[in-house]
């Protein structure tokens, strides 16, 4: 146990000091993509009334922590898997799966600032205040963990690194655009809101808005359903990683 703690802290050290040149850059992209969430897209609503603001504010969370999961990190590994590195990383003496929690580890931790700053804007600029849940911080790493380890589940799946960046987008195309992250489910037609029944995406927005506002979400299926994917995207994983030589 302490050698493989051991192994997670240096493996954590590793992906940071590898990752350098790119997390300042993230956490400019962050701020960004925080103002434009909560405030860009309140520009498509003529009237912003109290629950659509709460959407909003509450669905930004959700939408940074699924683009750092979907988008950010399975461009790293495609481009690893690109340049042979991998071939490296799986010669250390180091288990394959510290190797995937401390990788997760650090994304987490990228988009967590963007997470804080657009929950921090959007209630200054909305104007109303956040009734945070105990609950929230487990539901903010539920959903960062689900959304990097389905994003790594791509990476290490797609047969070609340009086939798994490829997905990653057009995912995080129907999260943003057909997903109901900042707007209700009965906006959508009927076969798309049966779709996203069975995905973790507005599972996901529920968990943000239950934990965060006072809005009436059932907890207990949201996490349930979330918990399932992200078990099932972790198990996904670690046998892509484990059948890769």
């Amino acid at each position: 146990m302490a050698r493989t703690l051991r192994s997670y802290v240096l493996m954590l050290k590793w992906q940071a000091l590898s990752n350098k040149p790119i997390l300042p850059l993230e956490a400019a992209v962050q701020v960004m993509i925080a103002c434009g969430f909560v405030i860009g897209l309140s520009f498509f609503y003529p009237d912003i009334n109290p629950t659509t603001a709460k959407f909003l504010v509450t669905g930004a969370p959700t939408l940074i922590l699924l683009m750092t999961g979907l988008v950010l990190a399975p461009q790293i590994i495609s481009m690893a898997r690109a340049e042979g590195t991998f071939d490296y990383i799986w010669s250390l003496p180091v288990k394959r799966i510290v190797y995937l929690l401390a990788d997760a580890t650090i994304w987490v931790l990228v988009s967590l600032p963007g997470v804080v700053l657009a929950l921090i804007i959007g209630a200054a600029y909305h104007d109303f205040s956040l009734e945070i849940s105990p609950l929230a911080v487990p539901a903010l790493l539920l959903i960062a963990l689900t959304g990097v380890f389905i994003g790594y589940a791509i990476a290490h799946g797609a047969p070609k690194p340009q086939l798994a960046n490829l997905a990653t987008q057009i995912i995080v195309f129907f999260i943003m655009i057909f997903s109901p992250v900042v707007y209700p489910t009965e906006q959508l037609p009927d076969w798309l809101a049966t779709l996203h029944n069975g995905l973790p995406i507005k599972y996901m927005a529920d968990l943000s808005r239950g934990t965060l506002t006072d809005m009436d979400v059932n907890l207990g299926l949201a996490f349930s359903v979330v918990g399932v994917w992200c078990v099932a995207a972790f198990l996904v994983t670690y046998a892509l990683v484990h059948r890769r030589r």
